[in-house]
This record gives C-alpha cells, sequence and structure tokens, in this order.
C-alpha cells in the first residue's frame, strides 16, 4: 500500500493518546476483600445474560468447582504476591461485566471481533469443505480489565478446562482500549490465535518439532546446539506466540504487522512517558530480548520485537491467493517500518533461559546475531508455520482452512476508502476486513482516526446485532408489517 513513514508515525503517536497502561472502570464488586461469596455473587449477576450455551459450559462448571477455583486463585496470589483480585478478576468479569451498561456497547464489539476471528478457523463448514477434522468450539468469552498494567492476554481453553472442567477461553484487554476498536486488529493475536491453537490439540507440539527439524533437529542430550541448533530451539520456544503472529495475519491480512508495529511502538513510548523516562527514539521497536520477569531467568516467550515484522515477512510471502504484486508491496512496506523501528540497530541480543524439554533448559548469555541473519531466519519460519502439512490437521495446512487473498484485500480497500469518505461501512466486509480496511484508512491519513474508529464502532455493532451466538432472537412476522402500517395524519395547524 505505499507506507509513508510519516503517516505511520502520526498514527503510532495518536495511539500514545490512549492509556495504554491505565486502569479504568467497571471496577471489580468486591471491593479491597475478595471473598468465595462475593466472587458467587459477581459470577451470578451477570449470568442471565449470557446466552444458554455459556451459562451450561462455563458458568455452572465453574459454580460447582468455585471453592476449589478460589482456594487456588489465594494460593497464586500469596506466592506471586499479586493481589488476589487480578486472579479471580477473569473468571468472573466474563460475567458481571454484561450487567454493566457503561460498557455494554464496548464489549458487544469486542465479543463480535472475537467470534468471528474464531469461528474463522474452527468453522465447520469450512473445515469439512477443506477435509480438515472438525474441532467443534466455543469462542471465547471476554472482559475489560480494571488495571491495565497486564496489557493485552489471553486465558486458552485448555488452561479453563484443566482448572474447572469449561472448555471456553478468555481473552481480555484493558479497558483503557474499549473505544479504540483500531488497535484490536494487532490483537488479533489473542483473539484469533493462542485459543484457537489450543483448539487443536497437538498442534503446537507438532510445530515445535517441526520448527526444530527446520534448523537441524534438536541436539542430542549434553551436546551444545549448533548456532542452527539454536535457532530452532529458540523459535520451538517461541512457538505459542509466533503461531499467533501467525494466525493473526492470516486472518486480518499483512495489514496487521502493520497495525501491530504501531501498537507496540506506541506501548513501549507510552510506558516511558508514564515513568517520567522517555525513550527519545520514536517509532522504536526492540532488538533486544531478556526474561520476562525480574526474578525469573525464563527468556521472554514473545519473539523479539523487530523478528515479528519479518516473521509476518515469511507468511505473506507464503499468501498464494494474493497476487504477487500485493504480496511485494506489502514486503516492501513491512520492510520500510521495521528499518524505520529498528533505530539503527543492526544486531538481536538475546539473554535469558530457553527449555528444551520439560525437564532440560538452555541458560543464553549475551548471544548476539547481525539482525539480518536473524531476519531471514524469522522469514523462514513465518513460511513454515503457514505451509507445513500437519498431522493435527489430517495432513493439511492452517491456510487450506483461512488465508487472506485477493477477495478479501479488495473489500478492505473498499472500507477504507468509503471510512476516508465518511461512509458507513455497516455491512460491508467481516470483522477481520473491517478492521484491516481501519487500519488502511487511518496509515493513509491518521488525522481522520476519530472518523474511522465511529464508522468502525458502527460496523461493530451491527457484527454483534447478527453475530449467530450472540444475537437476541428475533419474532419471524408471517409477512412485512409495513404493509398494513396505517399512515399517521398531520393536524392542520390553527391560526395564521
Amino acid at each position: 500500500m505505499a507506507i509513508n513513514t510519516t503517516s505511520f508515525t502520526n498514527f503510532s503517536k495518536q495511539l500514545t493518546n490512549i492509556d495504554l497502561w491505565g486502569s479504568s472502570p467497571p471496577v471489580p464488586p468486591w471491593g479491597k476483600a475478595p471473598t468465595e461469596a462475593k466472587m458467587k455473587t459477581a459470577l451470578e449477576s451477570g449470568e442471565p445474560l449470557l446466552p444458554l450455551v455459556y451459562r451450561n459450559i462455563y458458568v455452572a462448571p465453574l459454580e460447582q468447582q468455585l471453592h476449589n477455583v478460589f482456594t487456588e486463585m489465594q494460593q497464586a496470589a500469596s506466592q506471586t504476591g499479586e493481589p488476589l483480585s487480578s486472579f479471580i478478576e477473569p473468571y468472573t468479569a466474563v460475567s458481571y461485566e454484561h450487567a454493566n451498561p457503561r460498557i455494554g456497547p464496548q464489549l458487544g464489539r469486542f465479543l463480535a471481533v472475537i467470534s468471528n476471528l474464531y469461528r474463522s478457523f474452527l468453522d465447520k463448514s469450512k473445515r469439512t469443505a477443506a477435509q480438515v477434522p472438525v474441532k467443534e468450539q466455543l469462542p471465547p468469552l471476554a472482559f475489560f480489565q480494571n488495571m491495565g498494567d497486564q496489557g493485552p492476554y489471553t486465558i486458552p481453553c485448555d488452561d479453563t478446562q484443566s482448572l474447572f472442567g469449561a472448555a471456553v477461553g478468555i481473552v481480555s484487554l484493558p479497558s483503557t482500549y474499549r473505544d479504540d476498536p483500531v488497535i484490536w486488529a494487532a490483537l488479533a493475536h489473542e483473539t484469533g490465535g493462542h485459543d484457537v491453537l489450543h483448539a487443536d490439540t497437538n498442534l503446537l507440539p507438532e510445530l515445535e518439532e517441526g520448527v526444530r527439524n527446520l534448523f537441524g533437529g534438536t541436539p542430542a542430550p549434553g551436546k551444545k546446539p549448533t548456532d542452527q541448533q539454536f535457532l530452532g530451539l529458540l523459535w520451538s520456544y517461541w512457538m505459542d506466540e509466533a503461531a499467533s503472529d501467525v494466525y493473526g495475519l492470516l486472518n486480518i491480512g499483512p495489514t496487521f504487522a502493520l497495525n501491530l508495529a504501531a501498537f507496540f511502538a506506541a506501548l513501549i513510548a507510552r510506558f516511558g512517558m508514564d515513568q517520567h523516562k522517555p525513550i527519545g527514539r520514536f517509532p522504536f521497536l526492540s532488538a533486544d530480548s531478556g526474561p520476562d520477569a525480574p526474578n525469573d531467568p525464563a527468556l521472554d516467550v514473545h519473539p523479539t520485537d523487530l523478528l515479528r515484522l519479518y516473521l509476518a515477512i515469511g507468511v505473506i510471502q507464503s499468501l498464494t491467493n494474493l497476487s504477487p504484486a500485493t504480496r511485494t508491496a506489502y514486503i516492501s512496506d513491512i520492510e520500510t517500518i521495521a528499518g524505520l523501528c529498528a533505530q539503527g540497530a543492526t544486531e538481536i541480543t538475546i539473554n535469558g533461559a530457553i527449555s528444551i524439554d520439560r525437564d532440560h533448559w538452555l541458560t543464553v548469555k549475551n548471544f548476539s546475531a547481525p539482525l539480518q541473519q536473524m531476519a531471514e531466519a524469522a522469514k523462514k519460519v513465518g513460511g513454515f508455520i503457514a505451509t507445513a502439512k500437519l498431522k493435527a490437521l489430517d495432513e493439511h495446512t492452517i491456510q487450506d482452512i483461512e488465508t487472506w487473498d485477493d477477495g478479501d484485500e479488495s473489500t478492505a480497500n473498499a472500507i477504507a476508502t468509503a471510512m476516508l469518505a465518511n461512509q458507513s461501512v455497516v455491512n460491508q466486509g467481516d470483522d477481520a476486513q473491517l478492521l484491516a480496511g481501519a487500519t488502511m484508512a487511518v496509515l493513509k491519513q491518521p488525522a481522520q482516526y476519530a472518523q474511522v474508529t465511529q464508522l468502525l464502532n458502527d460496523a461493530l455493532d451491527a457484527s454483534f446485532a447478527g453475530d449467530p451466538i450472540w444475537s437476541k432472537p428475533e419474532r419471524d412476522h408471517v409477512m412485512a408489517r409495513g404493509r398494513f402500517a396505517v399512515p399517521k395524519v398531520r393536524k392542520a395547524k390553527s391560526g395564521a
């Protein structure tokens, strides 16, 4: 789309106006002292507003196991030193927030996006047509966090299944994001990535093994890995996050990567602003990876910021249903933005421990390699994830279920054009195409951010109203009522 670096920078700056790490209502209803009874009351407060299927499959098993769940959350809070409220909020807010009219419209839009993106990979008709094993699964529930310091996150369905027997995932955004759906495109990583990956049994382990084989296989026990084997171990360790990026791009299209870059640049800058320590470089993406927590030696499970853009390039190169000219244009755009956000970095640096298997870890100290070399490895991984024939999918590829093609691109471009002309885009595309089109629009004209946001909100409201899971029942009339409407007769005004 011939990216304009000034427009990209201005869009990223626009996002720093959002309090990305801040707090916002709704406040959890249990006050400063959560109890099991208050947790139960909170869960029950929104239960009547949930579709019956979620009441049966999620709320009922949680209520049955509530004492055990609360006890486990108490233990987790004690071990980590974090507030108990932050542990019990996700499991109950997905219910009680439905009873809060203040966030009702935003929550509906968020749920519509999640439902659309999730079903695109698990839809029965798509999988049957592609001869991929059918995986019946409900889309995740969602809530807006009161405290935004956790950032966006998901609790996959296999974790809720293990905790209290409900195979329903949970997706969360800080509440401060609720009025800015444009940035939800970057979060397709959460909404259409993690939970979908975890819904297909053995998919992630197969991808992890495959990427190790791509770089020479797992080293023999006690043997130091070769440079290539190290790359296999590293990307295997990063696989859950990397594959979630791939799923996000296959759903939203190549604009996913551009949206992600702007969002990350804003996150980094806003954190510096909030800490009164401006980074001095903007837009900036890190070339370094280290431990995720101060007292935990484990390497961050997310690929290095800059490498995620090159991972996306590898996926785009494999989009066989997208025209070569469009692929080439997007690759050029992303390379331009990667160069802009690198701010002169020429190497990737890694510090932290990565797992080889459940019982063995490899400690990495001051590993450094040329950015270009690591970028090529990232492209290779992106292409592998998008094209590998997987046993978990009955020897099909992920793209056999969902991919971004010329039709999607055309629709997204039409949506972007309409938005910039301040025209409604209701029912002009699915949620992925709407998010892609909105991203295209604000990258072209960042000053139109508010206009694009309003038009996107209107379209997502319609999406929620028509969602097969969340839509409300309607009367099915025998004929059009308008034919029998009695016209209103205006009375003549008296006087001159």
